[in-house]
């Protein structure tokens, strides 16, 4: 398989693991719906610690890098030549040399991120156009393994015709779709969910068998099957006619004759095929059609009808596109829809939307680095009549390998018991405020200083056995094995999530 190699690649390929962990601060709401401003990376990241392989559908409409988006590179990559890129907008193709590298840059760790997140039966949605579509198809590939690629769907983004255009009439762009594993996704049991037709027109005979209706097909096609002559208890003697093959086996035609699946009314033989025993509907196509999933002018409209404000923000992408995306995962009624680059809210509308249409309960997370987060996406979210939870990213618990000089007592405290349960930590006990918390039989402790007797001696509560962090421990090793107790150096023994 072909890999893409781009400037700064072997400064990225592993970014997704440098990153800090941040703990997302709530700031109001109740909901299991999520809506998170911040940096999207910093946000995936965080989200791993509790969402790793429990996303069942992700869809992202990251920027085109049309050099008219006015996005600016941002991580904080450790390497002298990307460094020179950060907090600079990225130009066009005539004054940007760099502008593909900064963009695959910008994208492959937040990919790697998303990848993990997805579950087993998965899959994610990426809006694209010409800019870019080698580029991530090439890459994602590589992330996502290009055995797990089903499609790149083709969608008519406007309906108006751009005369000042100097070539093609370019009102095209591209959703490129993978599983995590398409396997799971593409099995008899769980295939992507087929778009209903009535096929019963075609179905007009009935032999009142019990078996319905159906029509009949040749016994002969062009798939170059080996010729032969076969003769039927009735006499007849069949063999395809020239230029074509038999469609069946001698077997398969043996047992047909013996089933009445075969019909001797006309010239040649003819097949049986019954309706009940055809698959029902069809496969998704690969073009879009604009009837289902509409304009971007769509977007626009919908998003001015309810924010009650024109323009609001450029290029929506219309909820009949994220809406029919999302509803041909199988088995998709109580997943979680994740966006990383939320930009109005369109998947949190789209997600309300189809919950009401077919009582599904699905939840949405979103991640939006602008400051509009709360004045269109959260502000269209609640106008559309739904709930979520506010968060904004908190402070990173490292800094360059290093625990953050800076930390509070109870970030530390709460990081602690996170890093080892993956619980949050429950309310401090003013009688104990060693204790962390409790688990599966393991007192978490957080010790001031050094673990000595007289340290040791504030702990009231009795378990099972202890693990405590402390900046030293002047215990004996055979003590510390009698009573259970696993001594953690700070900062060294500190976990990274």
């Amino acid at each position: 398989m072909p890999n893409l190699n781009f400037v700064g690649k072997n400064k990225v390929v592993n970014h997704h693991r440098e990153v800090s962990f941040r703990f997302l601060e709530k700031k109001y709401g109740s909901s299991e719906n999520m809506i998170i401003h911040g940096d999207n990376l910093l946000a995936l990241r965080s989200l791993l610690a509790t969402h790793r392989g429990k996303i069942k559908c992700i869809y992202i409409d990251p920027p085109y890098n049309t050099g008219n988006e006015n996005w600016i590179y941002n991580d904080n990559v450790n390497d002298p030549e990307i460094k020179t890129w950060i907090g600079k907008v990225v130009g066009d193709e005539e004054t940007d040399l760099n502008r593909h590298d900064k963009w695959l840059c910008m994208m492959y760790p937040r990919l790697r991120l998303l990848q993990e997140l997805l579950s087993d039966d998965g899959a994610i949605f990426i809006s694209i156009d010409d800019n870019e579509v080698a580029n991530l198809k090439l890459i994602c590939d590589e992330i996502f393994g290009s055995h797990n690629f089903l499609a790149m769907l083709s969608r008519r983004s406007m309906h108006t015709v751009r005369n000042s255009s100097k070539d093609f009439n370019k009102n095209t762009d591209y959703v490129l779709v993978y599983a995590k594993s398409k396997s799971k996704i593409s099995s008899d049991k769980d295939h992507l969910i087929r778009e209903q037709v009535d096929k019963s027109s075609n179905y007009r005979f009935n032999d009142n068998d019990g078996r319905g209706f159906y029509k009949l097909d040749p016994i002969y096609a062009r798939n170059y099957a080996k010729p032969y002559i076969f003769q039927f208890k009735n006499g007849i003697i069949w063999s395809a006619p020239e230029g074509s093959y038999p469609r069946y086996s001698i077997e398969t035609l043996r047992q047909m004759e013996s089933e009445n699946r075969l019909n001797f009314d006309g010239k040649s033989p003819r097949a049986k095929r019954y309706l009940n025993e055809v698959q029902q509907g069809q496969p998704p196509d690969t073009f879009l059609n604009p009837d289902k999933v509409g304009f971007n002018s769509d977007g626009t409209k919908t998003l001015a009808n309810v924010l009650g404000i024109d323009k609001a923000f450029n290029q929506p992408k219309p909820v009949q596109l994220i809406k029919y995306l999302i509803s041909i995962i199988p088995k998709n009624e109580n997943g979680i829809i994740l966006d990383a680059f939320a930009g109005s809210g369109t998947t949190a509308q789209s997600v309300i939307e189809l919950n009401r249409e077919d009582s599904g309960s699905r939840k949405f997370i979103l991640i939006e680095l602008m400051d509009y987060c709360e004045s269109i996406t959260a502000e269209r979210v609640r106008r559309v009549g739904g709930d979520f939870s506010f968060y904004e990213l908190g402070d990173p618990i490292f800094i360059e390998d290093q625990l953050n000089p800076n930390l509070s007592r109870d970030l530390l405290r709460r990081y602690l018991y996170f890093s080892e349960t993956k619980k949050e930590i429950p309310p401090m006990n003013p009688d104990e405020p060693t204790l962390l918390g409790i688990h599966d039989g393991i007192a978490y402790h957080l010790i001031d200083g050094d673990l000595n007797f007289n340290s040791l001696a504030q702990i009231k509560t009795r378990s099972e056995s202890y693990i405590i962090y402390a900046e030293s421990c002047t215990i004996s090793q055979e003590t510390r094995d009698q009573f259970k107790i696993y001594f953690r150096k700070i900062p060294r023994d500190i976990r990274r999530i």
